[in-house]
């Protein structure tokens, strides 16, 4: 219930501000956050990428309320693409659908996206779409297959083992060619959509897992459970599955230690680093995945309401 809680706190102004405001609750969001600027961004990446770790960097935003927003937002992403080609760095980006306009103007959105995309393959960049709540999940699914289809193959997009028709997704996309992150999914979905429990949503990953490491486009495994990473593993080295076609990937700020093993044992290892003033949202959904760090954000926020 807790966890529901705080999804559903994402979109509560009054905390945002509180949490804005307050210096010691700055201090949790740090830990997730890379910052607000594309500068704080692209230094974060360089710090990581020297320590031979990949990257996907998500200029964080999404639900917008006016087209200039999806500009905007594409702008900044113009701007990653031209500083990872001119850098050499090893950096995919991730881009929400709906912070390229899709509730707005769906042909917007496409013609955004089509743009990123051919800058990304000029740049040999993949690009993630971001996998939003259910309202978007079909339409992203077809954005990712319209993009395969006008030749734009380095597009591919995130899946979310808590919904039903994660299955199937996962069987279509991979027909299409599509690469995949697999993750359990971060949004408060309703029961006749999404699995409730958390056997239920590990049972969906490990059975979407299973298919993506026989037959998926270089998959991409997004989860912080050593006992899925471990599982995954095993599936990899009986299938002879060669380490380079296949990744784990991984939160910034979450389990380094996790992190740097797997790098030091020669899997491949992505980190999802975000940045981006509209941080809010996302950092709600990450303190709902770590209840350790609830507690500690509890007690800033209390420190910011009775303060002077």
């Amino acid at each position: 219930m807790l966890r529901w809680a705080l999804i559903q706190a994402a979109d509560n102004t009054t905390l945002r501000d509180l949490t804005r405001n307050s210096r010691i609750a700055r201090q949790v969001v740090d830990r997730y956050i890379a910052g607000e600027s594309t500068a704080d961004g692209l230094a974060a990446a360089r710090s990581l990428a020297d320590a031979g770790i990949d990257l996907t960097l998500d200029h964080v935003g999404e639900f917008i309320a006016h087209l200039d927003q999806a500009q905007a937002a594409a702008d900044v992403y113009r701007e990653l693409l031209d500083r990872i080609g001119d850098d050499g760095l090893p950096a995919g980006v991730s881009v929400k659908p709906t912070q390229l306009g899709l509730l707005l103007d769906r042909e917007v959105c496409t013609n955004l996206l089509a743009d990123l995309a051919k800058r990304a393959h000029a740049a040999d960049v993949h690009v993630t779409l971001d996998m939003e709540d259910h309202t978007v999940t079909e339409s992203t699914v077809e954005l990712v297959e319209e993009a395969h289809a006008a030749g734009f193959t380095n597009v591919g997009c995130a899946v979310q083992s808590a919904l039903h028709r994660t299955a199937e997704d996962v069987r279509r996309l991979t027909r299409a060619g599509a690469s995949l992150r697999l993750c359990k999914g971060a949004y408060a979905e309703p029961s006749h959509l999404a699995y409730q429990r958390k056997p239920d949503v590990d049972r969906s990953y490990l059975e979407a897992a299973r298919y993506l490491v026989a037959e998926g486009v270089e998959p991409r495994f997004a989860t912080h459970d050593h006992r899925i990473v471990a599982a995954i593993k095993r599936e990899a080295a009986l299938l002879g599955r060669d380490r380079s076609t296949y990744e784990f990937q991984m939160l910034y700020g979450i389990r380094t230690d996790m992190q740097e093993a797997l790098v030091a044992d020669g899997y491949r290892l992505r980190v999802y680093l975000p940045f981006g003033e509209e941080w809010f949202a996302y950092f709600m959904r990450r303190l709902a995945e770590r209840p350790a760090n609830m507690i500690f954000f509890a007690r800033a926020l209390t420190g910011a309401l009775t303060s002077p």
